[in-house]
């Protein structure tokens, strides 16, 4: 019984779809979800797409980003280089400062009593301090020369280390220097509007030695006179 209807049921189902109105509905039931399968997979798509194009700009974002750190790191390390460098030659030029301050204790004391008018104080700091001031300098260059007029030589070395350091390093405290030291030639004619004679020379003659440096200002005129020997 239960055969006879199943095969009466398929035989009506079969009739039905070669139904042209049957047919027509199937295809465009089928049609329907296929474009419904198919839009799903499309919408998802466009959303992955725009979150892409946004990581997309993040991304360049944080490169220009980068970028700017990466010029910021450079002018950092420029400058650190730049203080390192600054650091390194005020270390050297300190040094030296405490060479020549150990070098003043080993002067005569008739000497050092002579220079404590213008070296005040007990201290390199101190030193510095009083050396880098032009009244200072001057003096002190009268110092040596009065010492080299009167013969007295012995400590000469130490005193014109002395004054071409502390020279230099006024000169260092103005983007243009006021003064230049003068500029004196071996075997050079002696001229009495430009040099001193120092102690046994000759009355003229071709400058044999230096023993005293003099400076110029920037325009020329002469400040102090070499002392020389001829």
């Amino acid at each position: 019984m239960n055969k006879e209807l199943d095969d009466g049921f398929i035989g009506a189902l079969m009739v039905s779809l070669q139904d042209e109105r049957v047919i027509e509905k199937i295809k465009e039931i089928a049609e329907a979800g296929s474009f419904s399968q198919m839009g799903e997979p499309k919408e998802l798509l466009r959303e992955k797409d725009k979150e892409i194009a946004k990581l997309q700009q993040e991304i360049e974002s944080k490169k220009e980003e980068i970028i700017e750190y990466q010029k910021m790191i450079h002018r950092l390390n420029e400058k650190m280089e730049s203080y390192f460098n600054e650091l390194q030659k005020r270390r050297a030029d300190y040094r030296e400062a405490e060479e020549l301050y150990d070098a003043i204790q080993q002067l005569s004391e008739t000497t050092k009593s002579s220079l404590k008018g213008i070296f005040k104080g007990s201290s390199v700091q101190e030193f510095i301090v009083c050396g880098v001031q032009y009244e200072n300098i001057s003096s002190l260059w009268d110092f040596i020369k009065n010492e080299i007029m009167e013969g007295r030589e012995q400590e000469r070395e130490i005193l014109l280390a002395l004054f071409l350091y502390f020279f230099q390093e006024y000169s260092k405290t103005y983007d243009t220097p006021l003064y230049k030291i003068q500029q004196v030639k071996m075997n050079e004619v002696f001229r009495e509007d430009l040099y001193i004679r120092a102690l046994n020379s000759k009355i003229s003659g071709n400058i044999t030695d230096i023993l005293l440096p003099g400076y110029i200002s920037i325009n020329g005129k002469t400040i102090k006179k070499s002392v020389v020997r001829i």
